[in-house]
């Protein structure tokens, strides 16, 4: 994939970029006991560039932005801003010196408002550690959000609690842009953004650029990165394999075997003709639900044995709370569930997980995984609670993480270690094979592989399509459409919550689900 209207698009070809880097880091290592995250990776970001930084997970990307940031402290090398050096104690210090990051895993206070998580580092809104002119913080919120064009989703006093993952990543990144820093640094910022979502952010991303600030955003995805970036940096165990390498001059083939090591020519594993395969019979049966919060209105759709079924739309659509519907998580005013030909008991999750449904949540770390506990434990939760007991053998519970280590490729290190100290994306293998321990007939599968690359990425959807083949049903949540279109059998669209379009994904392309999604009428094959 290259672009060749690089002006266009807001890019600058290498030879009109050649100035001093506002940013270096030379030589940076950093050990995490055994585990060597970074061996001394050197690299430079110019004023106004975007400059990706890809490779697997725990390849040493998000590391590199801790250490300059001063979140981990490096063990060696050097950091220097706009030419001065610098080692920051902590991300205030660096935010005040002009160098902003925002977490895959995000920094948030729940009980408090947008405004208040926006500005809680802004002393100018405050006097003695009180807020001195709350209304003018509201009002400030007000014009980024406006600036944003999330106003309409978000409200400036909302608590954090109440918003969605999506929402929480954009208040997020707009702090960080409130702050007129210099250097903003980016990990995983489209990870839970919908195509619109994203568009507005890479327009702000520009805008920025042409004031001279720096990005550096750390991806897996890959069409997003060729779209808005001017140089990558590929990582691998903790080395670079890739150094600055021109964006419109890399082709898409040649960055993915820099990540992996090696070719993957069938992402998604198109070529496995799957129609033959999904069965007549109806597994799951959805008829009229509603839920009493009125985000989920009057929804019926079947899902076959066997079949992927995918659900679109747009952030804040009702995706995910018509499928925490489905499941029992949020509760139903209306209609029913019909599992394996038997009616499940609305509102409990309990009855869905013994009928034999699953749920992988996309907060994984507040819905999905225990933090704080070990590797271990954490993937026998399900085990404990389906045999209604709190205890199983030891040594069970050893086979158990080790079928799951293996079978999904997960970089665990020590299993009695705690999961926090995981990446996000062997985090989310976790979560997957937390569920597949109790050996579900539906998996319900919310943005499967957000903050996951590009091999993790190839690894699940070939767990899926094989569990799919052996008579398993799926239900998959994604934000990514190119993920939509390449790995389920058929798509329902989401809007306002209601199903608005039902797909055979075969037949379907990207502006289709686009059209359902923003203004398109109900429709399709069901």
């Amino acid at each position: 994939m290259r672009f060749s209207h690089e002006k266009e698009r807001g890019r600058l070809p290498m030879d009109e970029r050649i100035c001093e880097p506002v940013l270096r880091a030379v030589a940076i290592s950093k050990a995490f006991y055994s585990t060597q995250a970074l061996q001394k990776v050197s690299f430079e970001l110019l004023p106004g560039e975007v400059h990706a930084l890809m490779g697997e997970n725990g390849a040493g990307k998000s590391t590199l932005g801790k250490c300059i940031t001063g979140i981990y402290k490096s063990d060696e090398g050097d950091v220097y801003y706009q030419g001065r050096k610098v080692a920051y104690a902590n991300p205030k210090d660096a935010l005040n010196d002009g160098i902003a990051i925002v977490l895959q895993e995000f920094n948030t206070i729940p009980h408090l408002s947008v405004a208040e998580n926006i500005f809680l580092t802004d002393e100018s809104f405050y006097k003695k550690g009180w807020i001195a002119d709350y209304e003018a913080m509201v009002r400030k919120t007000d014009e980024l959000l406006r600036y944003f064009h999330m106003r309409e989703f978000i409200d400036p006093m909302d608590k954090m609690s109440k918003l969605s993952v999506a929402e929480m990543q954009i208040v997020e990144i707009i702090k960080a842009m409130s702050k007129e820093a210099k250097v903003i640094i980016l990990d995983e910022p489209t990870a839970t953004l919908s195509a619109r979502e994203v568009d507005r952010l890479f327009d702000m991303i520009r805008e920025l650029k042409e004031k001279g600030v720096g990005f550096i955003i750390v991806s897996h995805r890959i069409n997003e990165i060729y779209e808005i970036s001017d140089r990558i940096t590929v990582f691998r165990d903790g080395r670079l394999v890739l150094s600055g390498a021109d964006t419109s001059e890399l082709e898409e083939m040649e960055l993915i075997k820099a990540m992996v090591g090696r070719q993957i020519d069938d992402l998604y594993g198109k070529a496995v003709q799957r129609d033959e395969m999904i069965s007549d019979e109806i597994i799951l049966d959805v008829q009229h639900i509603s839920d009493t919060r009125n985000f989920v209105t009057d929804c019926s759709f079947q899902v076959h044995k066997g079949e992927i079924l995918g659900i679109a739309g747009l952030v804040g659509a009702g995706r995910s709370e018509l499928m925490r519907c489905v499941f029992g998580i949020d509760p139903r005013s209306e209609g029913k569930v019909i599992f394996k030909g038997k009616e499940v008991r609305k509102d409990s999750i309990t009855a869905s997980i013994k009928a034999g449904m699953c749920f992988l949540s996309e907060k994984r770390k507040e819905e999905g995984l225990h933090q704080d506990i070990s590797i271990m434990h954490n993937l026998n939760m399900v085990i404990h609670a389906i045999a209604n007991r709190p205890f199983i053998s030891s040594r069970l519970e050893e086979d158990n993480c080790r079928e799951m280590v293996e079978r999904l490729n997960i970089k665990v290190g020590e299993p009695f270690n705690k999961v926090s100290s995981l990446s996000g994306g062997n985090q989310q293998k976790i979560l997957l094979g937390k569920w597949l321990l109790s050996k579900p007939e539906l998996l319900i599968i919310d943005e499967p592989t957000r903050g996951i690359d590009v091999a993790s990425k190839s690894e699940i959807y070939a767990i899926l399509r094989e569990l799919a083949n052996k008579g398993f049903s799926i239900i998959m949540i994604s934000s990514e459409i190119n993920e939509i279109l390449g790995v389920t059998d058929r798509t329902l669209v989401v809007r306002d919550g209601k199903i608005v379009g039902r797909l055979k994904t075969s037949e379907t392309t990207e502006e289709q689900i686009g059209y359902y999604a923003t203004m398109g009428e109900t429709g399709g094959d069901e």
